[in-house]
């Protein structure tokens, strides 16, 4: 899965301007539009955020390896859309509730799912499977050793646009995505003519879940240790606070589910 990042810039009467980097190339939840930030996950953190009083919030989309490489050298305050990584890593913690919870599932070619491959990622073993880039999260530990002993060859592309017009060209068996995300990227590329199944593209069916993932805030504790975010406890409370409200009331699942529709 997605990236914030947050800039104490000055002072809005008695309000904290604070600019939140997300990631650019994760349709339909985070992208970059015109060089707006749209998606599902923006219009949830708009509505928390704008009941936030101390706090003038701005989103600006950048590439998530940069928004990572961000967290890691303090260079800014938090990182969304990301699942824990307090395991693995160490720059990133403390964390916010989480605003949604992703399926993350192994879509194949047609054809490779003709074996029934029920148990993941055992049942994938000496196939290519490729993910996006950065999304390290995803697979699991026990997948990562079947790459590291050459069971599984894997590779990393940038966007899910692109994963699944290569997937369906046969430039790998399968691939790893969000749930939601695939359904609606697919159905685009479908409906758009860019993908076609025929004589060049293969029907692509998925397989198996491979992990369910809250998604949160993480925030740079590089940044935090260095005293840049002065105000970082009373931001991290009162956004978890207002979120709490919004999912507790279902405004969330409203959002998500009109945002789904649109993007």
């Amino acid at each position: 899965m997605i990236v914030l990042v947050f800039y104490c810039l000055l002072t809005y009467g008695e309000k904290i301007s604070v600019v939140i980097h997300v990631d650019d190339n994760y349709k339909p939840y985070s992208y970059k539009l015109k060089q707006q930030a749209k998606g599902v996950y923006i219009e949830v953190l708009e509505a928390a955020f704008s009941n936030m009083e101390d706090f003038q919030v701005t989103m600006v989309p950048v590439a998530w390896q940069r928004g990572k490489q961000m967290m890691e050298k303090g260079q800014g305050f938090g990182l969304a859309p990301v699942f824990f990584h307090g395991h693995d890593w160490p720059y990133l913690y403390p964390y916010s509730i989480h605003f949604y919870e992703e399926k993350i599932l192994v879509i194949c070619q047609q054809k490779v799912l003709e074996k029934k491959r029920k148990f993941w990622p055992d049942d994938y073993t000496g196939l290519h499977i490729n993910n996006v880039v950065g999304f390290d999260g995803w697979g699991g530990s026990r997948f990562r050793e079947f790459i590291k002993q050459g069971k599984i060859k894997y590779g990393e592309v940038r966007g899910i646009e692109n994963i699944i017009l290569m997937t369906g060209l046969g430039r790998g068996d399968c691939f790893l995505a969000e749930e939601s995300s695939f359904d609606v990227v697919y159905a685009k590329l479908i409906q758009s003519k860019q993908f076609y199944v025929g004589v060049r593209y293969v029907n692509l069916v998925k397989g198996a879940v491979v992990g369910l993932d809250p998604v949160y805030i993480g925030y740079s504790e590089v940044a935090i240790e260095q005293g840049k975010y002065p105000f970082y406890k009373k931001f991290m409370k009162s956004f978890d606070i207002e979120l709490y409200k919004l999912k507790k009331t279902g405004v969330v699942k409203k959002i998500m589910q009109e945002a789904l529709l649109k993007h």
